[in-house]
């Protein structure tokens, strides 16, 4: 097996053969766009607000999900307590959606601990 095919396999050990799975992971791992989701959500900043609808229904490619499938995910994730929906406060017509701090400290570990760091 080269390095690269070796590679390849603890990448998909990792993400799929984990025992330990909470609600989030089951959430996280429902589909490629639930995923992507939680991976474009983490990568706002504390700080920050988020990521509006609009936004996130501009940077997703339209021919993987639909904005009624995005505003489903989106719906979802506030529902399950894994993503927080805040009203702008210069806008109050726009929503920012991102991870709430505890999924956010999940991906952060999830990442951490990825077989891909160690290349």
């Amino acid at each position: 097996m080269s390095k690269r095919d070796f590679i390849l396999k603890e990448i998909f050990d990792y993400s799929f053969l984990r025992t330990n799975t909470t609600p989030f992971d089951k959430f996280w791992c429902k589909s490629l766009n639930h995923f992507q989701f939680v991976m474009l959500l983490g990568s706002s900043e504390e700080e920050s607000l988020g990521y509006t609808y609009e936004d996130i229904c501009g940077l997703y490619p339209h021919k993987h999900a639909s904005r009624t499938t995005i505003h489903a995910i989106l719906n979802e994730g506030v529902e399950k307590g894994f993503f927080v929906k805040k009203i702008n406060p210069t806008d109050r017509r726009k929503l920012h959606y991102k991870l709430t701090s505890e999924q956010k400290k999940q991906v952060m570990s999830w990442l951490d601990k990825h077989p891909i760091r160690n290349i």
